[in-house]
């Protein structure tokens, strides 16, 4: 007796409805594509006890005759696809033809629909997968479908349900999803009859985002647009200041068809992920059109994944146009009042975000290399910002004695005088500061932060983070250019290693010297340093290597793993590298490094996340003090 069998249409359908229909949610998403897909401009959705007991989809769509109401209810029934190669041009969402049928066999089902030109409808009604009755019935045109008691044949996929608030939530996904890839299409949900989501149709989706996350959310988004040869990008991306602890908000549409994607995440990663703090996520949503014959949306039974042809291009596209959008945008974090607190009363205490994002990649730059703080006597040492590298320590100010017998009339409050600067900025000091018209040079903060004016706004740059970000940027382009310039030391520095450092100079060896240092094993755990990269300082260059010694790993670096090594590397010597918080710069200095900064790849932040410029307008400045 045979042991191979086929299996029975009940059966087939039953497992269709595994793969197709995981929850509620799935019901939603194949029924609402499928009224996408009739042209429809009104879609209504309603839900009971978390699309358990209730999902009914209803379109004002072009509907469908008695014949095609049947034949949509067989397996592998569809009017998307005919010859195989179809399926390269495919521009539809549904087109397999299994969803209904797998719908209709794990609950009770009922298909009202009716043609704008015929005088009735047509009702089919369908239990378990088994007709129950065809019958002409009276509707409005388009097609309403009603899923009743979803696996009530199927007791064991019932179990797997979680709450009804959590099938809600997972349902409001799909239609918002929906809402945001067709913001033409007006959309409506209700849940045992309250309405969750009612969105009229919109001219654009940045008015669509402001209908359903609502306006303080629309406004902390930057809309761009860019194109090549073979693919567009329209993207909302939130701004440095709004970012949110999960990737919830990290939303991609491919043709309009709500996707995943490792690539887009990918891109995201590589085009943001130097300007987002590392336990934060970019708000993004990110809608792709490209050639039909150019990606394959058949990889997945629900369509949620898709192959692109050229994923190569696809890859360096998205993230030359995503840098492209930020450069345009000016993505600088702004210190703004909320408006709650602008409306308070003056007594009333305020409390401001500190925006905290960004990482970047070089041209001559040596002003801006370490260089030994010069505190001015009398002066109190300049506090540290985050992350600032110090290699010495200054004892505080002496205070006078009563025995230095210092005239009491000569006596000056401490930190009441203002010093002068040790190098007076000169009037009107013009900047390179990007693309701003008429930037000037103002002053320089705590010896820390280069204070520029323009038109209606203040800048504030980091001078320690600038100087990273272009150092980082020129050591990258020396590395794929020429390598990195090297200078001998004269007196070889010695540095004392543990065991495990020594490993792994003895493994790692060959990316100190692409960095451009000269190490040498000199007996027991002595390590010479005979040569370093040009820009570090030789006072540091002891404590540089053995940070890098301290972050690599016992194990050497594979193909995969190098580039990652080399970049953590030449961002640790950039810092190294820099001028520091509390290092004097004259004027010159700080012109400089701000052109050098403007001409950088990714300019407004350093390779650690931190923002290198904040942004203050006068608007902001003059309502703080209530002017």
């Amino acid at each position: 007796m045979p042991k191979i069998k086929i299996l029975s249409a009940d059966v087939a359908n039953k497992i269709a409805a595994g793969e197709v229909v995981e929850r509620p949610a799935s019901v939603v998403k194949e029924l609402v594509e499928n009224a996408m897909d009739a042209e429809s401009t009104n879609i209504r959705v309603e839900i009971r006890a978390g699309g358990k007991r209730l999902i009914r989809v209803s379109d004002n769509g072009t509907g469908m005759a008695r014949e095609d109401a049947l034949l949509a209810l067989e397996r592998h029934a569809t009017s998307k696809v005919n010859r195989i190669e179809d399926l390269e041009k495919m521009q539809t969402f549904g087109f397999r033809g299994e969803a209904l049928a797998s719908i209709a066999s794990v609950s009770q089902f009922e298909l009202l629909t009716r043609t704008a030109d015929a005088i009735e409808g047509t009702k089919v009604n369908v239990e378990g997968g088994v007709f129950r009755s065809v019958q002409e019935s009276g509707c409005s045109p388009g097609t309403h479908m009603t899923i009743n008691n979803l696996f009530y044949n199927v007791p064991a996929r019932l179990k797997f349900l979680k709450t009804d608030t959590t099938e809600v939530n997972h349902i409001t996904n799909q239609v918002t999803w929906a809402a945001l890839a067709h913001p033409n299409i007006q959309f409506s949900l209700s849940h045992n009859s309250r309405s969750i989501l009612d969105v009229r149709a919109c001219d654009s989706r940045m008015e669509r985002v402001r209908l359903l996350y609502g306006k303080e959310f629309a406004e902390n988004l930057i809309e761009f647009e860019e194109e090549l040869p073979d693919l567009k990008l329209y993207g909302l991306l939130g701004k440095p200041e709004f970012t949110k602890p999960n990737r919830e908000y990290q939303l991609f549409f491919l043709n309009q068809r709500p996707i995943r994607s490792r690539i887009i995440s990918a891109v995201l990663t590589e085009a943001l992920g130097a300007m987002i703090p590392k336990d934060r996520h970019a708000v993004s949503l990110l809608f792709l059109t490209l050639a039909p014959e150019a990606v394959d949306v058949n990889v997945h039974p629900a369509k949620i994944e898709v192959r692109f042809r050229n994923e190569r291009m696809v890859y360096s596209g998205l993230v030359r146009m995503l840098r492209a959008a930020i450069h345009k945008a000016k993505y600088i974090p702004k210190i703004e009042t909320p408006i709650e607190a602008s409306q308070a009363s003056p007594e009333a205490k305020s409390t401001t975000a500190h925006p905290y994002q960004g990482r970047t990649t070089g041209k001559e730059i040596s002003t801006f290399q370490h260089r030994p703080r010069q505190p001015a006597g009398g002066e109190t040492e300049a506090p540290q910002s985050e992350g600032a590298e110090t290699t010495e320590n200054h004892p505080p100010a002496a205070t006078p004695s009563p025995a230095d017998e210092v005239p009491k009339q000569e006596l000056k409050p401490t930190g009441t005088v203002v010093q002068p600067p040790q190098h007076p900025i000169p009037e009107g000091s013009k900047l390179q500061l990007l693309d701003f018209d008429a930037v000037e040079l103002k002053t320089n903060l705590f010896k820390t932060y280069i204070v520029a004016e323009a038109k209606d706004k203040i800048f504030f740059i980091d001078q320690h983070v600038a100087a990273e970000r272009v150092l980082y940027e020129r050591f990258v382009h020396q590395l794929e250019e020429d390598g990195i310039p090297v200078q001998g030391l004269l007196l070889p520095v010695t540095l004392e290693s543990t065991p495990q450092q020594l490993g792994a100079l003895k493994i790692h060896g060959a990316l100190f010297k692409k960095l451009g240092f000269d190490l040498e094993e000199f007996g027991g755990n002595t390590i010479l340093i005979r040569a370093i990269p040009s820009p570090l300082p030789t006072r540091v260059a002891a404590q540089t290597v053995t940070d890098l010694l301290d972050k690599l790993p016992e194990q050497p670096h594979t193909d995969v793993q190098m580039p990652q090594a080399l970049e953590d590397a030449l961002v640790t010597l950039a810092c190294k590298s820099a001028v520091k918080a509390g290092d004097t710069l004259d004027t010159k200095e700080m012109i400089n490094l701000v052109r050098e900064l403007s001409e950088a790849k990714l300019p407004f932040n350093c390779p650690h996340s931190r923002p290198i410029i904040i942004e203050m307008g006068r608007d902001e400045l003059e309502r703080r003090f209530h002017r």
